[in-house]
């Protein structure tokens, strides 16, 4: 059985599908739905997002955001979105080892919590684009 899942942010809406199912990172850990899932709301961790689809699977980077669950429905309105194909592998990880990097020198307290949350981010892109290098699926449902 699917369900609805409506995935936008304040750009653009990535997508309006009838899926299979849906796994993303909350405040307080994963979660995934199936059809008939208990209603809830929660806040997004940044994350990775993966959508199921019959045999297709696609994934995503979330940034944070929000998300609702019902049982036949899950709309997630998030910060911002990546594709895994729109990642760029080697820009992610020069990111995450400038933020590495940055916090082996004496920093603020700020700074420290602004390059660990870099870090973090720029780990799990990296990581989805290394995947999808590695699955080679679309990483997407359907256009703009």
């Amino acid at each position: 059985m699917s369900f609805m899942l409506s995935l936008v942010t304040q750009e653009r809406e990535l997508i309006t599908e009838v899926v299979d199912f849906v796994k993303a990172k909350g405040v307080d850990g994963e979660f995934g739905v199936l059809t008939g899932h208990t209603p809830f709301i929660t806040l997004l961790d940044p994350g990775e997002m993966v959508v199921r689809k019959g045999d297709a699977t696609y994934s995503y980077y979330v940034s944070g955001g929000v998300a609702e669950v019902l049982p036949d429905s899950v709309i997630v309105l998030a910060n911002t979105v990546e594709r895994a194909e729109e990642i760029d592998a080697k820009l992610a990880q020069t990111a995450r080892q400038n933020a590495e990097e940055a916090l082996k020198r004496p920093i603020s307290e700020l700074e420290r919590r602004t390059y660990l949350l870099e870090l973090k981010r720029e780990s799990v892109r990296f990581s989805i684009a290394m995947r999808r290098r590695s699955a080679r699926h679309p990483g997407q449902i359907s256009e703009d």
